[in-house]
């Protein structure tokens, strides 16, 4: 299924950051809310140009490809998946309140920038969990 380039897919595909202790804490929770509704795949297992994205553009971001092919990347990756998993307020909220897609953006971009602080804070707040 993830071979394939330019092929449909069968379920949307979540390609994130293999190597970052943050996303894949965050990958570890919405795989158990989404189960096999979702595929997730680190980019570093996809070729480059996966779905016309390259490998320098999946290490800046999440990406959402969904079974049609639409690419959704960042906060707006996040909020669909969220919305897959159940929890359709961010989504709503995301596409719904002026400038909430503009704030969820910017946040992703500074959480993104600083993956290691964040991680080190993601453990402090959530330090049940896997």
């Amino acid at each position: 299924m993830v071979n394939n380039a330019t092929a449909k897919l069968q379920e949307p595909v979540l390609v994130y950051d293999g190597d970052c202790s943050f996303c894949k804490f965050w990958v570890s929770r919405w795989r158990r809310k989404t189960g096999s509704r979702v595929t997730y795949v680190p980019y570093q297992e996809v070729p480059d140009g996966f779905h016309g994205i390259t490998h320098a553009q999946f290490r800046r971001s999440v990406y959402l490809i969904t079974r049609y092919g639409q690419r959704l990347h960042g906060a707006g990756a996040v909020a669909a998946l969220l919305q897959l998993s159940g929890h359709s307020t961010w989504h709503w909220l995301y596409h719904r309140v002026p400038l909430a897609g503009t704030v969820a953006e910017a946040g992703y971009r500074m959480v993104a920038d600083h993956r290691d602080f964040f991680y080190k804070l993601t453990r402090l707040v959530f330090r049940n969990d896997a």
